[in-house]
C-alpha cells in the first residue's frame, strides 16, 4: 500500500478490469523503489558476510505464502520453490504445523500457502506437483465459484482491496484436493476480523467451516483475511479453536524455531512470510534470511494480552447457522 500523497503508476489491466498479469497488481512507486533498495543492499551484506548460507541453514519451520501466481510470475515462482527446495525439506501444511506444535524440528523445513483463493493458483498447485510439493490453499466458501464478473469485481473492491481475478470454483479445488493439497478456511467471505463483532466473527469462522465441510469433507486449517494483529481479535482467536479448527495462521512475518518442549495448538500463532512470483529470486530468499536473523524463541505466542483469552478452552460455541442481525455479508452463491 503506498503512503498518503505518494506518486504512483500501475498499468491498466484488462478491457473489463480483471487482473491477468503481475503488472495488474504491482504498483511502482517511490515506496517501492526505496524498499527495494533497502532489500538489495542488506541482502547483500548478508552475502558478503556469509551469513545468508547460515541464515538459511538455520534449523525451523518456514510457512511461506501468496496469493496470485499469474501466467507471467509462473516461472519466477518455479525458480523459488527450487531455490527454497535447495536448503529446506519440504512438508504438508499439517506436517509443518504438526512440528511446530512437537517443537522437534532438526533441519530447515519449508511450507507453501496461498489465501483468497483465486483461479490462478490451479496452476500454481500443478506447478508444485512437479516439484513433489503440497499446498494448503485458504478460501473464501462465500465466493467459491462465482461466474458473475460483477459480484467477483465486488468482493475485490470491499473485501480483498485489490483488483479483480477469476476465482476458484469447487470442481478445482476437490480437483487439487484429490492431488494432494489441502484447503483451509479464509473466513467465509473475507471481512476484517478486527471491525466486526464476536458473534460475526463466530458466523464466518462457522459458515466457512461447515461449508467446505459440506463440500470436501474437512476443515483443519484456518488463516484470518489480512493477516495483522490489527485485522484479528483475541475473542476471534479463541473461536477458532472453540469451532473445531487445528490451527490458526497470520500473515505476520516469521519462522518457528525448535523448542525443547511440546506446546498446545491455543498456545500458537503461526507466523508466515509472504513472497511473490513477480519479485526478484533473491528478494524472495531475502524475506526467509530476514526472519531467522529475527528469530527468537517465543515467536508462536499470541500478543500478550490475548493470550489468557485465546487458552481458555470451553465447549464449542453454539452460533447460528444463518448471519447474525445486522451483518454485512456477501450473498452466498448457489453452485
Amino acid at each position: 500500500m503506498r503512503a498518503r500523497g505518494e506518486a504512483s503508476e500501475r498499468p491498466p489491466v484488462s478491457s473489463d478490469g480483471f487482473a491477468t498479469h503481475s503488472r495488474d497488481v504491482n504498483e511502482r512507486s517511490i515506496r517501492s523503489a526505496i524498499r527495494s533498495a533497502f532489500i538489495e543492499a542488506h541482502s547483500a551484506k548478508l552475502r558478503a558476510t556469509g551469513e545468508f548460507t547460515r541464515l538459511l541453514a538455520t534449523p525451523r519451520v518456514h510457512f511461506v505464502y501468496l496469493h496470485h501466481v499469474f501466467e507471467d510470475e509462473t516461472a519466477n515462482f518455479r525458480r523459488t520453490l527450487e531455490e527454497i527446495g535447495k536448503t529446506h525439506q519440504y512438508v504438508s501444511y499439517s506436517k509443518a504445523v504438526e512440528l511446530v506444535y512437537s517443537g522437534k524440528v532438526d533441519r530447515p523445513y519449508a511450507c507453501v500457502s496461498f489465501d483468497d483463493g483465486l483461479k490462478t493458483t490451479l496452476a500454481a498447485s500443478r506447478v508444485m506437483d512437479e516439484l513433489g510439493i503440497s499446498g494448503c490453499f485458504f478460501v473464501c466458501p462465500a465466493i467459491v465459484g462465482e461466474l458473475d464478473r460483477e459480484m467477483v469485481r465486488r468482493f475485490a473492491e470491499t473485501r480483498l482491496r485489490y483488483p479483480p481475478m477469476d476465482v476458484l470454483s469447487w470442481p478445482d479445488i476437490e480437483d487439487m484436493l484429490a492431488r494432494g493439497h489441502e484447503i483451509g478456511s479464509h473466513t467465509f467471505s473475507h471481512p476484517n476480523m478486527g471491525e466486526v463483532s464476536v458473534e460475526q466473527a463466530i458466523d464466518e469462522l462457522q459458515l466457512s467451516a461447515e461449508a467446505i465441510r459440506r463440500r470436501i469433507g474437512g476443515v483443519k486449517h484456518f488463516a484470518w483475511p489480512s493477516g495483522k494483529w490489527a485485522n484479528f481479535s483475541a475473542r476471534a482467536g479463541k473461536a477458532v479453536f472453540d469451532l473445531g479448527y487445528e490451527s490458526c495462521a497470520s500473515a505476520i512475518r516469521g519462522c518457528h524455531m525448535p523448542r525443547s518442549f511440546e506446546v498446545q495448538p491455543r498456545d500458537v500463532c503461526f507466523r508466515r512470510d509472504h513472497i511473490m512470483g513477480s519479485w526478484p529470486l533473491h528478494h524472495n530468499m531475502y524475506f526467509l534470511a530476514r526472519s531467522v536473523l529475527l528469530a527468537s524463541g517465543n515467536d508462536y505466542e499470541w500478543p500478550n494480552e490475548w493470550r489468557s483469552i485465546v487458552r481458555t478452552e470451553r465447549h464449542p460455541v453454539a452460533a447460528s447457522s444463518t448471519p447474525s442481525a445486522g451483518r454485512t455479508m456477501l450473498a452466498v452463491p448457489a453452485h
